[in-house]
């Protein structure tokens, strides 16, 4: 499947003699919901007006490719995919998402040394010359945030499940020492398959701890039947997860699965920079998406489509060195305040503390609140403020 931005059919058919720019799209995590429906009207939206605004001097073709990696399916059919669309001759690649694939794929990006690529994944193994970050949260980062959201609600003693997992115990690691340095106690940790299983053991030794708070740690699919758990337990903790939280958008039985969750998220209503975009975005297409990913797509595709701009010459190169030369511009994901910066040694592109914000899906699982913005409280977290 292919869209090409700032060009109707017609003059798709017509143009031949300038070719278009490719970008790929490396979604490993597919969902065949909304979801995936508003990351792609996003790429085709911020295209067509980078197109428009002069900024790309030709058009550029959306080359997709939808894959079941990790953790449901396979990192194989992740490389495979990445192989196909650099054998097309994309330019820069979006994706993957999650970082059991990420990880690998970055090793497996230096040795072809071809294409920049844009990931989503937290953990920081992902990194490397050819491949950049917009990660959607990160696992050093995240719990020293998380940290902060529960020092600001009063909590003391934190009961953790963590997913067994790759990414589960990367965060466990990350959450103990950040619970450590910010004075909360971590008084049990449990381990969780990262698939839907059976939580009703794990919620009694939860709770036998004793904990005024229980953290999820993990992908996310661990989640599934913990609030059935614990409502057939007769507990109702106060209860907090990572960027998992964002499984939430995906439709309404995620947003039932995690009521009364606190997690964190990079939608914030707060950024005028985003809420703008929704407005363009609504206009277009007749629908204003309330989540993260529109934001942080925008977010991925202005960075490739200024990469492109810069690219001296148009090749995966020279896209690199192009995205390194991006500097200081807004973004749409985050708190108000959120900008986006690469550099020749800087792979990681968020500038601002609240990249993610605490949200909070309601009781009945009918919508998701904010909640409390890390920087409140990160003095505290990091121990150089008072306690």
């Amino acid at each position: 499947m292919l869209y090409v931005a700032g060009m109707a059919d017609e003059e798709v058919r017509a143009y031949g003699s300038v070719a278009p720019l490719k970008v790929g799209l490396l979604n490993d995590y597919p969902t065949r919901a909304g979801t995936d429906n508003d990351t792609l009207d996003t790429l085709r939206l911020v295209f067509d007006e980078a197109v428009s605004a002069g900024l790309v001097d030709r058009a550029i073709e959306l080359v997709e490719r939808h894959v079941v990696g990790l953790p449901n399916g396979t990192y194989h059919a992740v490389q495979t995919a990445y192989d196909e669309l650099v054998a097309e001759g994309c330019l820069a690649i979006y994706g993957p998402y999650v970082s059991d694939n990420a990880v690998p794929l970055a090793a497996h990006a230096e040795r072809v040394a071809k294409v920049p690529n844009i990931v989503l994944s937290g953990s920081e193994e992902a990194l490397g010359e050819w491949t950049f970050a917009l990660n959607n949260g990160s696992m050093p980062e995240e719990p020293v945030m998380l940290a902060a959201v529960m020092l600001g609600d009063g909590r003391s003693r934190i009961a953790i499940a963590y997913e067994a997992s790759l990414i589960g115990k990367e965060y466990l690691t990350y959450a103990e020492k950040a619970y450590s340095a910010a004075g909360l106690k971590v008084v049990t940790t449990v381990a969780i398959p990262q698939v839907e299983a059976d939580k009703s053991e794990v919620v009694n030794q939860l709770r036998d701890a004793e904990p005024d708070a229980l953290v999820h740690v993990g992908f996310g699919h661990g989640l599934w039947g913990f609030t059935d758990a614990l409502l057939a337990a007769g507990w109702d903790p106060p209860r907090y997860t990572t960027t998992a939280f964002e499984m939430a958008h995906i439709n309404a039985e995620w947003m039932r699965q995690l009521s009364g969750w606190i997690g964190l998220d990079s939608y914030d209503e707060r950024n005028l920079v985003g809420q703008a975009f929704l407005d363009r975005f609504e206009a277009r297409f007749g629908r204003r998406p309330r989540h993260s990913m529109p934001g942080l797509t925008h977010d991925v595709a202005t960075v490739i489509a200024r990469g492109l701009a810069a690219a001296r010459p148009l090749t995966g190169g020279g896209v690199k060195h192009g995205i390194e030369q991006v500097k200081l511009i807004p973004s749409a994901s985050g708190a108000p305040g959120t900008y986006l910066r690469f550099g020749r040694y800087i792979r990681q592109g968020w500038m601002g503390t609240d990249y993610l914000i605490a949200r909070r899906i309601l009781p009945d699982g009918s919508a998701h609140v904010f909640h409390a913005a890390p920087s409140d409280h990160i003095s505290r977290a990091v121990g150089v403020g008072p306690r």
